[in-house]
């Protein structure tokens, strides 16, 4: 018992030395990361907002107010952020690790994954072309899903073996898998955001509905809030870009003027 007792405290130490040895690179790498959803964020919101031809909302509303209404950024930092705090790669015993059936499967999306996203590269801004929407949209989702799971094999991959061996060993293909990830996150949230955008000017789309005291008879999206100041397009427009115009909430109703009592 004594000796149990002795290991369990030994045991303990280690792994609370472990922790503080490896704080500091997953901060380091937390915000790294942050900064790489940040950006792929920045290219869906700026594709949305072209589809729309409506680049210049952008330049009056805070970054903040644009981002919260985009769940791009919040997926890639919240996993991101978990990958790193959870200190996915070094955590665990490496010899158990390199022989696992999850590693196994992470050798295998490593080699294999890069493909597949080269394939989805090539077919979601075709079906963006021929106008298959809903398509592109599924396949861009998928896209980032795949970016997700592909980054964490690669860099399971790399610093598994890293750990193993005292050196990186063969990583040219957790190299090649980082890098078609970095053409991911244009690629992917660009052909997003351009779809979206496509799907929230369609007569059917999900955004809210609006009147405009102003212009009595005609019917409203709503795009985005923005304090007292709204960005509204009309349901119904001619042209490619809908007119996105800015209004005060006082312009605003919610209600059919013909429905008002």
């Amino acid at each position: 018992m004594p000796r149990n007792d002795s290991d369990k405290r030994k045991s303990s130490r280690a792994v609370a030395q472990r922790l503080i040895e490896q704080t500091p690179k997953a901060l380091a790498g937390l915000a790294a990361m942050s900064g790489v959803a940040y950006l792929a964020g920045s290219v869906y919101t700026k594709a949305y907002f072209s589809e729309l031809g409506a680049l210049w909302v952008l330049e009056e509303v805070p970054t903040a107010t644009y981002f919260s209404q985009s769940w791009v950024p919040l997926v890639l930092m919240l996993y991101f952020g978990y990958l790193v705090t959870t200190n996915l790669a070094v955590t665990g015993n490496q010899d158990e690790r390199t022989v696992g059936l999850g590693f196994t499967f992470s050798m295998a999306m490593v080699r294999y994954g890069s493909w597949f996203l080269l394939v989805l590269f090539v077919t979601i801004p075709l079906l963006s072309t021929f106008d298959a929407v809903v398509s592109a949209i599924v396949l861009s989702i998928a896209g980032i899903a795949a970016i997700l799971l592909l980054f964490s094999s690669a860099l399971e991959v790399v610093i598994a073996r890293s750990k193993a061996t005292g050196r990186l060993g063969d990583p040219l293909m957790a190299y090649i898998a980082f890098a078609v990830i970095a053409a991911g996150l244009y690629v992917v949230p660009s052909q997003l955001g351009l779809n979206w955008a496509r799907v929230d000017t369609q007569p059917t789309s999900s955004l809210l509905t609006v009147y405009l005291h102003s212009d009595v008879g005609h019917e409203y999206r709503l795009l985005l809030s923005a304090g007292e100041r709204l960005y509204v397009f009309p349901t119904r427009f001619k042209g490619t870009h809908p007119p996105v115009q800015a209004t005060s909430v006082a312009n605003i109703g919610f209600v059919p003027p013909d429905q008002k009592d």
